[in-house]
């Protein structure tokens, strides 16, 4: 999607999407927040310092959230984005209120994060039976399984895409999570959604051709935190071409 800016016009004039990405190196998120946002809505992006998908990474970054807000507070951002699954489920249902309470504490900026916009973004849709693609370990799978289980929605059936040696899978093709996302749907009858989890792997250009080809909604990571944080700020444009969830 073009940005459409009128010439002199402040970045960010609509809105500021604070964004803790948990990796030290950015390059799909910034992608794929530019192709959804509207007009007038930047990303200011900040890491939340984690090297390695351990637990003891996880709970170090949620210990030391605060030091990473305080970078985006000082950027005047209008919301706190917290991407990344694992830090939030690999702790069960009702951890996310938890990391909300801490993060209240010392700001009144509305907190969003990756797993409660996923579930906002299936609720919102009607979805209650979904194949989940990720490209995490199948445990993590099944960690996210029994999580969004807590919001009476069930994980019929999952994949874990093996994360390839090269090239990384941050610059995996699109036809990977599409057909693999297909190919888990097609063997699952009675499925009302499809769910992708990972923001670091390229999703959101294959949405709008997985939902006309299954004729199911499709929800992803990265599609579903842009939506949320704009609904938050009541940011109400309908994105063509990302999904159904655009138009709520």
């Amino acid at each position: 999607m073009a940005i459409h800016l009128s010439p002199g016009a402040e970045y960010g004039w609509r809105a500021r999407i604070g964004f803790l990405q948990p990796s030290q190196v950015t390059d799909v998120n910034t992608f794929e927040f530019y192709l959804m946002a509207p007009p007038g809505v930047m990303l200011c992006l900040t890491s939340m310092g984690v090297t390695s998908l351990t637990q003891e990474m996880y709970d170090r970054a949620i210990a030391n959230v605060e030091s990473a807000i305080d970078r985006l507070v000082h950027r005047d951002v209008d919301v706190i984005v917290q991407a990344g699954v694992p830090p939030i489920v690999t702790h069960g249902w009702g951890y996310e209120d938890v990391v909300r309470e801490k993060v209240a504490g010392f700001t009144s900026l509305p907190f969003v994060t990756d797993i409660g916009a996923c579930v906002q973004g299936m609720q919102t849709l009607g979805l209650s039976r979904v194949v989940l693609v990720t490209a995490f370990e199948p445990e993590m799978n099944q960690t996210l399984t029994e999580y969004v289980r807590g919001a009476g929605i069930e994980v019929v059936a999952s994949t874990a895409i093996p994360r390839p040696a090269s090239p990384d899978i941050n610059s995996m093709p699109l036809a990977v999570p599409y057909r693999a996302a297909r190919d888990l749907f097609a063997r699952n009858k009675g499925v009302d959604g499809v769910w992708f989890t990972g923001a670091f792997m390229p999703t959101v250009g294959a949405i709008q051709s997985l939902e006309d080809d299954l004729g199911v909604p499709v929800v992803s990571s990265m599609q579903s935190m842009v939506w949320s944080a704009c609904r938050t700020l009541h940011i109400h444009d309908q994105v063509p071409d990302f999904g159904q969830l655009w138009r709520h």
